[in-house]
């Protein structure tokens, strides 16, 4: 499968790469094929088998392919970058973010049901989508009240990313592993969770699958006290 209207856009291009072939460019013509070939890679958005548990986060991006993976599990606070969009004052919670390469599936999935309470874009920069980028990288947050609390997950555009797109929007019911968007050509995207009740099952240098792979196990709310 691949993104809605990619087929079409191929399909042009493949047209259009005929012509300098015709006229004895094959080297034009080469070209022309390789970056479509790259287009489809990049496009493409398999269907993934989402975990039948209860009580489980999945991961909300892909990062398997090169140098994607886990890259950094940390503890933020409600005075962090948009965390007072997720957190209470005083509240801490756990941030694991994921590095997708060009390669890597570029769609990204809902980590948790819920409904979707929030959503914030914020313009920034393209750096490299490595180490401290939150701050100053353009961004965009969706937040997830679920029965666990919120959830929030943060795209962040690279150094290649040029855009973001989000497939949901404020007040929207969304279920575990559905897509929620994706960022074009090489990113990274950041999972908060609420610290008190979640149990972490993975660690940084692991290789995600969106929708799939469980990033945490949670108790949830009504549950904690007991």
């Amino acid at each position: 499968m691949f993104v809605k209207g990619t087929l079409k856009k191929a399909g042009i291009l493949l047209t259009l790469s005929i012509l300098p072939f015709l006229f004895g460019y094959v080297l034009l013509s080469f070209i022309i094929f390789s970056f479509i070939a790259f287009i489809m890679q990049f496009f493409r958005d398999p269907n993934r088998k989402v975990p039948q548990d209860k009580d489980v986060v999945v991961a909300p991006a892909d990062g398997r392919i090169l140098k994607g993976k886990i890259d950094k599990i940390e503890i933020v606070k409600a005075t962090d970058t948009l965390m007072e969009h997720i957190l209470e004052k005083g509240e801490i919670g756990i941030r694991v973010s994921t590095f997708m390469s060009p390669f890597d599936v570029h769609v990204n999935r809902v980590p948790v049901s819920g409904k979707i309470i929030k959503t914030k874009y914020c313009p920034g920069k393209f750096k490299m989508a490595f180490g401290d980028i939150e701050t100053v990288n353009e961004k965009n947050l969706i937040v997830i009240e679920s029965e666990y609390g919120k959830i929030g997950t943060i795209q962040i555009a690279g150094f290649v990313a040029r855009r973001i797109v989000q497939y949901v929007k404020e007040g929207d019911e969304v279920h575990i592993g559905d897509r929620i968007g994706m960022i074009r050509f090489g990113s990274r995207v950041d999972l908060i969770l609420p610290h008190e009740n979640c149990k972490l099952m993975v660690k940084e240098g692991d290789k995600p699958k969106a929708g799939e792979t469980v990033i945490a196990e949670m108790t949830r709310m009504d549950n904690r006290d007991r």
